[in-house]
C-alpha cells in the first residue's frame, strides 16, 4: 500500500509515551491504518492489549483518523427483537458479518412487556428511550403504561458493557418519533449533540387500539444530561416515524415526523379504529417552526411506516434510507 500523505506519527498514538509503538516492527503510520480498518466487533476486546491500543482505539481518536485516511464509512445495526430487559439486544457489524450480544437493560421486576420504545445512536453511544409496558402492581393489568425511562450504553467502554440510567423524559411516551441531532465540533468533526422526541402515547403492541396520543416535543442535551421542552406538533400524533434531513447547502437542518395515527373513529359505531395521518410535518431546527407537507400516499395505498434510519455516505451527505417493517427491511 502506498500513501500520498501519511498521517504524522504523533497524531496516531494519543498520550503515547516515548518509545511506545502500536505494532513492534512496523512503522506507526502503517500500523495505524491496520488498526483503523478493524471492525467494531473486534475493537472492544483488542483495547485491553496495551495502553497504546486502548488510546488509539478510543472513538475520539479513531474516528477523525478514519476520516483523514478516507476509509469507508462503517455502520452498525442494533436489533431489539423483544423486551430488552428480558432478551439481550444484538449488534451486527456488516464489515465482517459478525454479531455481538449486548447486555440486557436493567428493569424493575414489577414491570414487564416493554414495547414501542425507540433506540437511537449518537456518537459511540446507544440510547433506548421510553416505550409502553405493564405493571404487575396496577389494575387493570392489561392496561399499558407509558414509560419515561432513558438508558445509554457506551459502546467504546471496556467490557463488560453496562447500561446507564439517564434522567427521565419530561413526559412518559411510547411509539414516538425520534432522531439524534449532531453538532459540528472542532475541525469539522461532529460530536454528540442532542436527541429530539416528538409525539407518542401509551400505545402497546398487544393492544394496538388502546392508549393515548400526545403532541409534545422535547430534547435531551448530552452535555448537560437534561431534557427541555420545545414547540409541540401541530396536532396529536403517535406511532409516527422521525428522520433528520441534513441540508449542508441550506440554512437549517430539518426534523421530519411522518405518518402515525391521531383521532379515533369507530366502525359501525361500535369497533374502535385508528385514523392514520397521510402527511408529514417538518421542524426547522434553526427557525423552530413547523410546516406541513402534503400527503405521502393516496386512498388505498400503503399507510403504515416502520422504523426509519438514514446512513451517511463518505461525503457526509445522506446515502441510504432503510425502513424496518416487522421482519422485513426496505431500502
Amino acid at each position: 500500500m502506498a500513501f500520498s500523505s501519511p498521517v504524522a506519527t504523533k497524531t496516531l498514538i494519543p498520550n503515547a509515551t516515548v518509545g511506545e509503538t502500536l505494532i513492534p516492527g512496523l512503522p506507526d503510520d502503517i500500523a495505524a491504518v491496520i488498526l483503523a480498518s478493524l471492525p467494531y466487533s473486534h475493537q472492544s476486546a483488542l483495547r485491553a492489549t496495551s495502553r497504546s491500543w486502548r488510546a488509539f482505539l478510543a472513538p475520539l481518536a479513531l474516528l477523525p483518523l478514519r476520516r483523514s485516511l478516507r476509509l469507508p464509512c462503517r455502520h452498525l445495526l442494533a436489533l431489539f427483537p423483544a423486551d430488552p430487559s428480558i432478551t439481550p439486544p444484538c449488534l451486527f457489524d456488516p464489515a465482517v458479518s459478525a454479531w455481538v450480544l449486548l447486555p440486557r437493560i436493567p428493569c424493575s421486576y414489577h414491570l414487564y412487556g416493554l414495547s414501542n420504545f425507540v433506540p437511537v445512536a449518537l456518537g459511540h453511544h446507544l440510547y433506548v428511550l421510553g416505550g409502553s409496558q405493564f405493571d404487575a402492581r396496577s389494575y387493570p393489568i392489561g392496561h399499558p403504561i407509558a414509560s419515561a425511562a432513558a438508558y445509554r450504553l457506551d459502546l467504546s467502554s471496556m467490557p463488560p458493557l453496562s447500561w446507564d440510567r439517564l434522567a427521565n423524559m419530561i413526559f412518559p411516551r411510547g411509539s414516538f418519533a425520534c432522531s439524534s441531532l449532531r453538532r459540528s465540533g472542532h475541525g469539522g468533526v461532529k460530536d454528540e449533540g442532542k436527541i429530539i422526541v416528538a409525539g407518542g402515547g401509551s400505545r402497546h403492541s398487544m393492544f394496538p387500539v388502546e392508549g393515548s396520543r400526545m403532541s409534545s416535543v422535547e430534547c435531551y442535551d448530552v452535555e448537560s444530561g437534561q431534557w427541555s421542552m420545545h414547540k409541540g406538533l401541530p396536532r396529536d400524533r403517535a406511532g409516527c416515524v422521525g428522520l433528520l434531513i441534513a441540508r449542508p447547502d441550506s440554512e437549517e437542518d430539518e426534523f421530519w415526523v411522518m405518518g402515525g395515527y391521531g383521532d379515533y373513529r369507530t366502525v359501525s359505531g361500535v369497533v374502535p379504529a385508528d385514523v392514520y395521518h397521510k402527511d408529514a410535518v417538518v421542524l426547522g431546527l434553526k427557525s423552530g417552526r413547523w410546516r406541513e407537507v402534503e400527503d405521502m400516499w393516496e386512498e388505498g395505498d400503503r399507510r403504515r411506516l416502520g422504523a426509519v434510519t438514514a446512513l451517511d455516505g463518505d461525503d457526509g451527505h445522506g446515502k441510504d434510507i432503510f425502513m424496518l417493517d416487522s421482519n422485513e427491511i426496505f431500502r
